[in-house]
């Protein structure tokens, strides 16, 4: 096992600079804000993966394009951030299967906490093994409301589900829930200030959370990208309401597999 892989099942999360050239972030990004501009497509697409956009500001729509629009995207997800994943952690996937591509916008003061949360409690799973990585198309600080992870808490297991914005639980959800404030159970909590060149890759049950945009005049904007990394059926429950279950036609205990969710 490499020093990488060791820090990741150690920490629940790796920090790694300087991965790709800033001009490969830098076409993805302007094609982002091309699309950005013109997209207005809410309904969910059944039958191939989905980019959401979403833009932290309570009340706003999440806004649905396909990678056929978006052809830099994908170029980068099978040709550079999938070999770059299994040349890090080797020992720790058995595969890398798509399963949800978004991209993340902080507007300026309209924008809102996304209170602490771990990634597993909100995807029906089982198992629930999946991870997670985050690339900012800019740079990001603790200001601009950069990630901040509770080291090491991905050894919790699963907690409850709650809304990201208000923190109240979701009906029907009976598990324990992430506490209020990690730093107070002991763990420490390290802010991710990253530049579009970095990336930070973590475990679906490691904490965190992300502030507001206190930055002036500057948007937040953000590529996240998860991946399931083992064999996994569908495991249903309420409180699981991320865009790419409107694509399924699965019942529970059906292998999770579909044209939307592509192994790569």
């Amino acid at each position: 096992m490499n020093t990488i892989e060791k820090d990741f099942e150690k920490d629940g999360v790796i920090l790694l600079k300087d991965v790709w050239k800033k001009s490969e972030m830098e076409s993805i990004r302007k094609e982002y804000e091309f699309l950005d501009k013109n997209l207005k497509r809410k309904e969910i697409i059944k039958d191939e993966p989905i980019i959401v956009f979403w833009k932290h500001v309570v009340g706003e729509q999440k806004r649905i394009c396909t990678f056929g629009e978006f052809p830099t995207l994908w170029n980068f997800v099978t040709n550079t951030l999938t070999p770059k994943i299994r040349e890090i952690l080797p020992n720790k996937i058995e595969k890398l299967q798509l399963l949800e591509t978004i991209i993340f916008n902080k507007p300026f003061e309209k924008s809102n906490t996304l209170h602490w949360h771990q990634d597993v409690a909100y995807f029906p799973l089982k198992p629930n093994n999946q991870i997670a990585v985050w690339i900012p198309f800019d740079q990001v600080d603790k200001k601009s409301g950069a990630l901040n992870y509770a080291i090491g808490s991905h050894k919790e297991g699963i907690k409850g589900s709650t809304d990201l914005h208000t923190r109240k639980p979701f009906d029907n959800e009976n598990r324990d829930l992430i506490p209020t404030d990690p730093e107070q159970e002991g763990y420490k909590v390290q802010c991710m200030e990253m530049g579009p060149t970095d990336m930070v890759c973590h475990n679906g049950y490691t904490w965190h959370y992300s502030g507001p945009n206190k930055k002036k005049g500057y948007e937040r904007r953000g590529l996240s990208v998860r991946f399931i990394i083992q064999d996994a059926k569908f495991d249903p429950r309420p409180g699981q309401g991320a865009a790419f279950t409107k694509q399924l036609d699965l019942k529970a205990g059906d292998n999770f597999e579909g044209k939307p969710f592509p192994s790569l």
